[in-house]
C-alpha cells in the first residue's frame, strides 16, 4: 500500500496516479484501476472518477519499477532517472531514491521528460566536492540529443551563446551577444546519426542551467524532438515524439588531485 495526498485542479483519476505515483509502471497503474485497487479518502473508486484537491490517494500495487543503480560507493551514488519524473520535490525522482538509500543528496537536475543520469552526495564532504566541481565545470556531462533537421558540420561543433533565465515565463533566453542579465554559455556537439529529417547528436556541457541544450540547440536551428517549449508541436506531432528525445548518458570527472574525490577521476559513469 501506497498513500499520497493530491494537490492541484480537479482531474481524471488515471491522470493523478502516474503523477501522484511515479515509481509505479503504467501497466501495473492500470491493472490497479481494473482490480478496483485504489481508494480516495478511503473508498473504492474506478476508472471514471475524478480526483478532487486534498484527496488522499490510496493505491496497493503488486509490483514497483526498480530502482536502477548505475555507481555506488561510500560517497556517490549515480542512478538512471526515466522520463516523465520531476528530479525533486514532495513526490519526485530523488524522493524515491532517498526512500530506498536513505539519506543521499540530489547533485543536480534533468528536466522532467530528459532521462539518465543523474548524481547523489552520501555525505557531507562528498556533497561539498562535487558542489564545487559543479560550480567549476570539472565535471563532464555527455547527452543524446535527437534533433530535427540534419547539420551539415562535420567533426566537433562548438556553440559559444548569452543566456538569462526567464523564471517568470519558465524559459531560457539564448543571444548570440552579450546582453544585461545575461551569462556566457558554451556546448558542443558531434554527430552521431544522420537521417532523412533527423539527426543524432552527441552534446557535451561542463555546467548546466536550466534548459540549456534545449534552448541552444534550438537557436543553432536544430530543436530537440518532442520538445513543445523551443521546438514545434506540429513536427513534433507528424514524427510522432511525444517526449523530449534528450538523454544524459554519461558523468566523467577532472577533479583536483588533493580532493577526497579525485579516485572518481578514473571512473566513467555511463548508460
Amino acid at each position: 500500500m501506497i498513500e499520497r495526498r493530491y494537490y492541484g485542479q480537479q482531474k481524471a483519476l488515471k491522470k493523478v496516479l502516474p503523477e501522484l505515483f511515479p515509481e509505479i509502471g503504467y501497466s501495473e497503474i492500470s491493472a490497479c484501476i481494473r482490480r478496483r485497487d485504489v481508494k480516495v479518502d478511503g473508498a473504492r473508486v474506478s476508472s471514471d472518477f475524478s480526483v478532487k484537491d486534498a484527496s488522499l490517494v490510496t493505491i496497493y500495487p503488486k509490483k514497483k519499477k526498480e530502482l536502477r543503480v548505475l555507481f555506488e560507493d561510500d560517497n556517490l551514488l549515480a542512478c538512471y532517472k526515466p522520463k516523465g519524473i520531476v528530479s525533486e520535490g514532495d513526490v519526485s525522482f530523488a524522493s524515491l531514491v532517498a526512500a530506498e538509500k536513505g539519506d543521499v543528496r540530489l547533485m543536480h537536475r534533468l528536466d522532467t521528460n530528459t532521462d539518465g543520469v543523474l548524481l547523489f552526495a552520501k555525505n557531507a564532504v562528498a556533497y561539498d566536492e562535487l558542489f564545487k566541481a559543479m560550480k567549476s565545470g570539472v565535471i563532464r556531462k555527455e547527452y543524446f540529443a535527437e534533433v530535427y533537421g540534419v547539420p551539415e558540420a562535420r567533426g566537433e561543433v562548438t556553440l559559444d551563446y548569452y543566456y538569462k533565465k526567464d523564471a517568470e515565463r519558465g524559459r531560457a533566453l539564448i543571444s548570440d551577444a552579450p546582453k544585461d542579465g545575461f551569462v556566457p554559455v558554451h556546448l558542443s556537439f558531434s554527430v552521431v546519426e544522420r537521417n532523412a529529417e533527423t539527426a543524432l547528436l552527441r552534446v557535451v556541457i561542463h555546467k548546466g542551467k536550466m534548459h540549456q541544450i534545449r534552448a541552444m540547440l534550438a537557436h543553432y536551428g536544430f530543436f530537440i524532438l518532442g520538445d513543445g517549449k523551443y521546438g514545434s508541436d506540429k513536427i513534433n506531432r507528424l514524427l510522432g515524439a511525444t517526449k523530449t528525445r534528450l538523454t544524459a548518458c554519461a558523468v566523467e570527472f577532472s577533479l583536483p588531485a588533493d580532493s577526497p574525490l579525485a579516485y572518481l577521476n578514473a571512473i566513467r559513469i555511463s548508460l
